[in-house]
């Protein structure tokens, strides 16, 4: 079923296009029905751009009440601390300490939502997100545009965390994230893959990449200083401080997944994004591998149209997002 909206992400309309409706699932056990438990997003308390976290299992998945039992809270509130604490010590910041604008609930409280998938552990793709994301997009009505959506998945995968554009999660069962203070780390370093970060255009970034070239302490490597993807002054290209998902909220924010799934680059045109683009507009109708980008990935990219319509195709728009790239 599809309907015809005009697609609004904060101040900017973008062209009409053909969202697709998808009918919500809920696949929770009744076991899964606990005391101060929530299976939806809860109502929002502000409709600024957020980041909601979940704490998301396999069908078959033990529920150890991560999302109830405070561990998650405590975690990334301590998290946003540290954010606050790094941004405000960047030798080429402003000065000021910014935090991530998490979502909240009406009580005050962190809004995290349990979530179960409806596959078993076993199914799952090796890179769980493949799985996990359409899941949530298509099943489970988490695809605010205005929305990071982060998932502290109670599973093992590959690595220990894994996020693009829109999307990310934490793998519990990791031996990479096997203590707190690990879990705070490798959630720093997904959250900036969540915001893009790092651009090939930021300085100290790797070629093709999207993470430092050897600087160990630092968020976008394993540590809590953040570095020159928060701030830099290279004209074109996005930094940190200028995201709309920290607070306090710069003048004239950009919006990663405006910039880094629709391709509306506004003022960030740097001319290594631009070579990407261009090459992208040069193949909008053949494949275009997920290593042709200037950015993290765009984590609603949908792969399954692009097996057969080739071009850049994402979750809810039905043209190829190449072919209109100016």
């Amino acid at each position: 079923m599809h309907e015809t909206i005009a697609l609004t992400v904060g101040t900017a309309v973008l062209d009409t296009v053909i969202i697709s409706s998808f009918f919500l699932i809920n696949i929770s056990n009744a076991s899964d029905e606990k005391p101060g438990r929530f299976f939806e997003d809860q109502p929002d308390i502000t409709d600024d751009f957020q980041i909601h976290f979940n704490y998301l299992i396999a069908s078959d998945g033990e529920d150890r009440e991560w999302d109830i039992n405070g561990k998650m809270e405590k975690i990334l509130l301590e998290l946003n601390e540290v954010m606050a604490k790094a941004t405000a010590a960047n030798k080429k910041g402003d000065g000021i300490p910014r935090k991530y604008k998490f979502d909240y609930r009406k009580d005050g409280k962190l809004d995290i939502t349990f979530v179960r998938l409806d596959m078993k552990k076993k199914d799952l793709h090796k890179w769980a997100n493949n799985d996990i994301v359409p899941f949530l997009f298509k099943k489970n009505g988490m695809n605010n545009v205005k929305k990071i959506y982060f998932n502290y998945a109670d599973m093992n995968n590959v690595d220990g965390g894994e996020a693009g554009i829109g999307y990310g999660s934490l793998y519990l069962r990791n031996k990479s994230v096997g203590s707190d203070e690990r879990k705070l780390i490798i959630t720093l370093h997904e959250l900036l893959h969540t915001q893009g970060m790092g651009y090939n255009c930021v300085p100290g970034i790797k070629a093709g990449d999207t993470h430092y070239n050897s600087k160990p302490g630092y968020m976008l490597e394993s540590g809590k200083k953040i570095g020159s993807v928060y701030a830099h002054k290279v004209e074109g290209c996005p930094q940190m401080m200028d995201s709309v998902y920290l607070t306090p909220t710069r003048p004239d924010p950009w919006d990663p997944y405006m910039h880094g799934c629709l391709f509306q680059l506004g003022k960030y045109d740097h001319k290594k994004i631009r070579k990407v683009l261009d090459k992208m507009k040069k193949n909008s109708e053949k494949y275009i591998n997920y290593k042709t980008r200037f950015t993290t990935s765009c984590k609603i990219r949908d792969w399954n149209r692009v097996k057969g319509q080739k071009g850049f195709y994402i979750f809810g728009v039905e043209e190829n997002i190449a072919l209109n790239i100016k």
